[in-house]
């Protein structure tokens, strides 16, 4: 699986600009991406970020690159690309690959 995390620095007095595009994001992309298992976003209210201005995240949880791959042209998502430079003063992303879950104990790990 992979993570993809964003975390967000709007221009001062552009904070509902972010969340409306932030949840312009997430309709549109809906279930139009195969593979992208999951999409959150909201505003920040971990102090340390704050203090550093970073008030939104986004995260998207995906099977595998194809899919981001796939999320990363998608419509909706290079329509919010191209508004983040007038909305946002700062932004980073970090990717990772996360291993599959452990069976639980007492799971079969024989999924067939």
């Amino acid at each position: 699986m992979l993570e993809h995390y964003v975390v967000l620095t709007p221009h001062p007095g552009r904070e509902r600009q972010l969340t409306e595009a932030l949840g312009e994001l997430a309709a549109g992309i809906g279930g139009g991406v195969t593979g992208l298992r999951d999409l959150t976003w909201g505003e920040n209210t971990n102090a340390s970020g704050l203090a550093r201005g970073y008030t939104h995240g986004c995260l998207g949880r995906f099977d595998d690159t194809r899919a981001f791959d796939a999320y990363w042209v998608h419509p909706a998502h290079q329509l919010f690309m191209s508004r983040l430079d007038e909305i946002c003063s700062e932004r980073f992303a970090m990717d990772y690959a996360t291993a599959p879950a452990a069976p639980a104990p007492g799971e079969s790990q024989d999924r067939t």
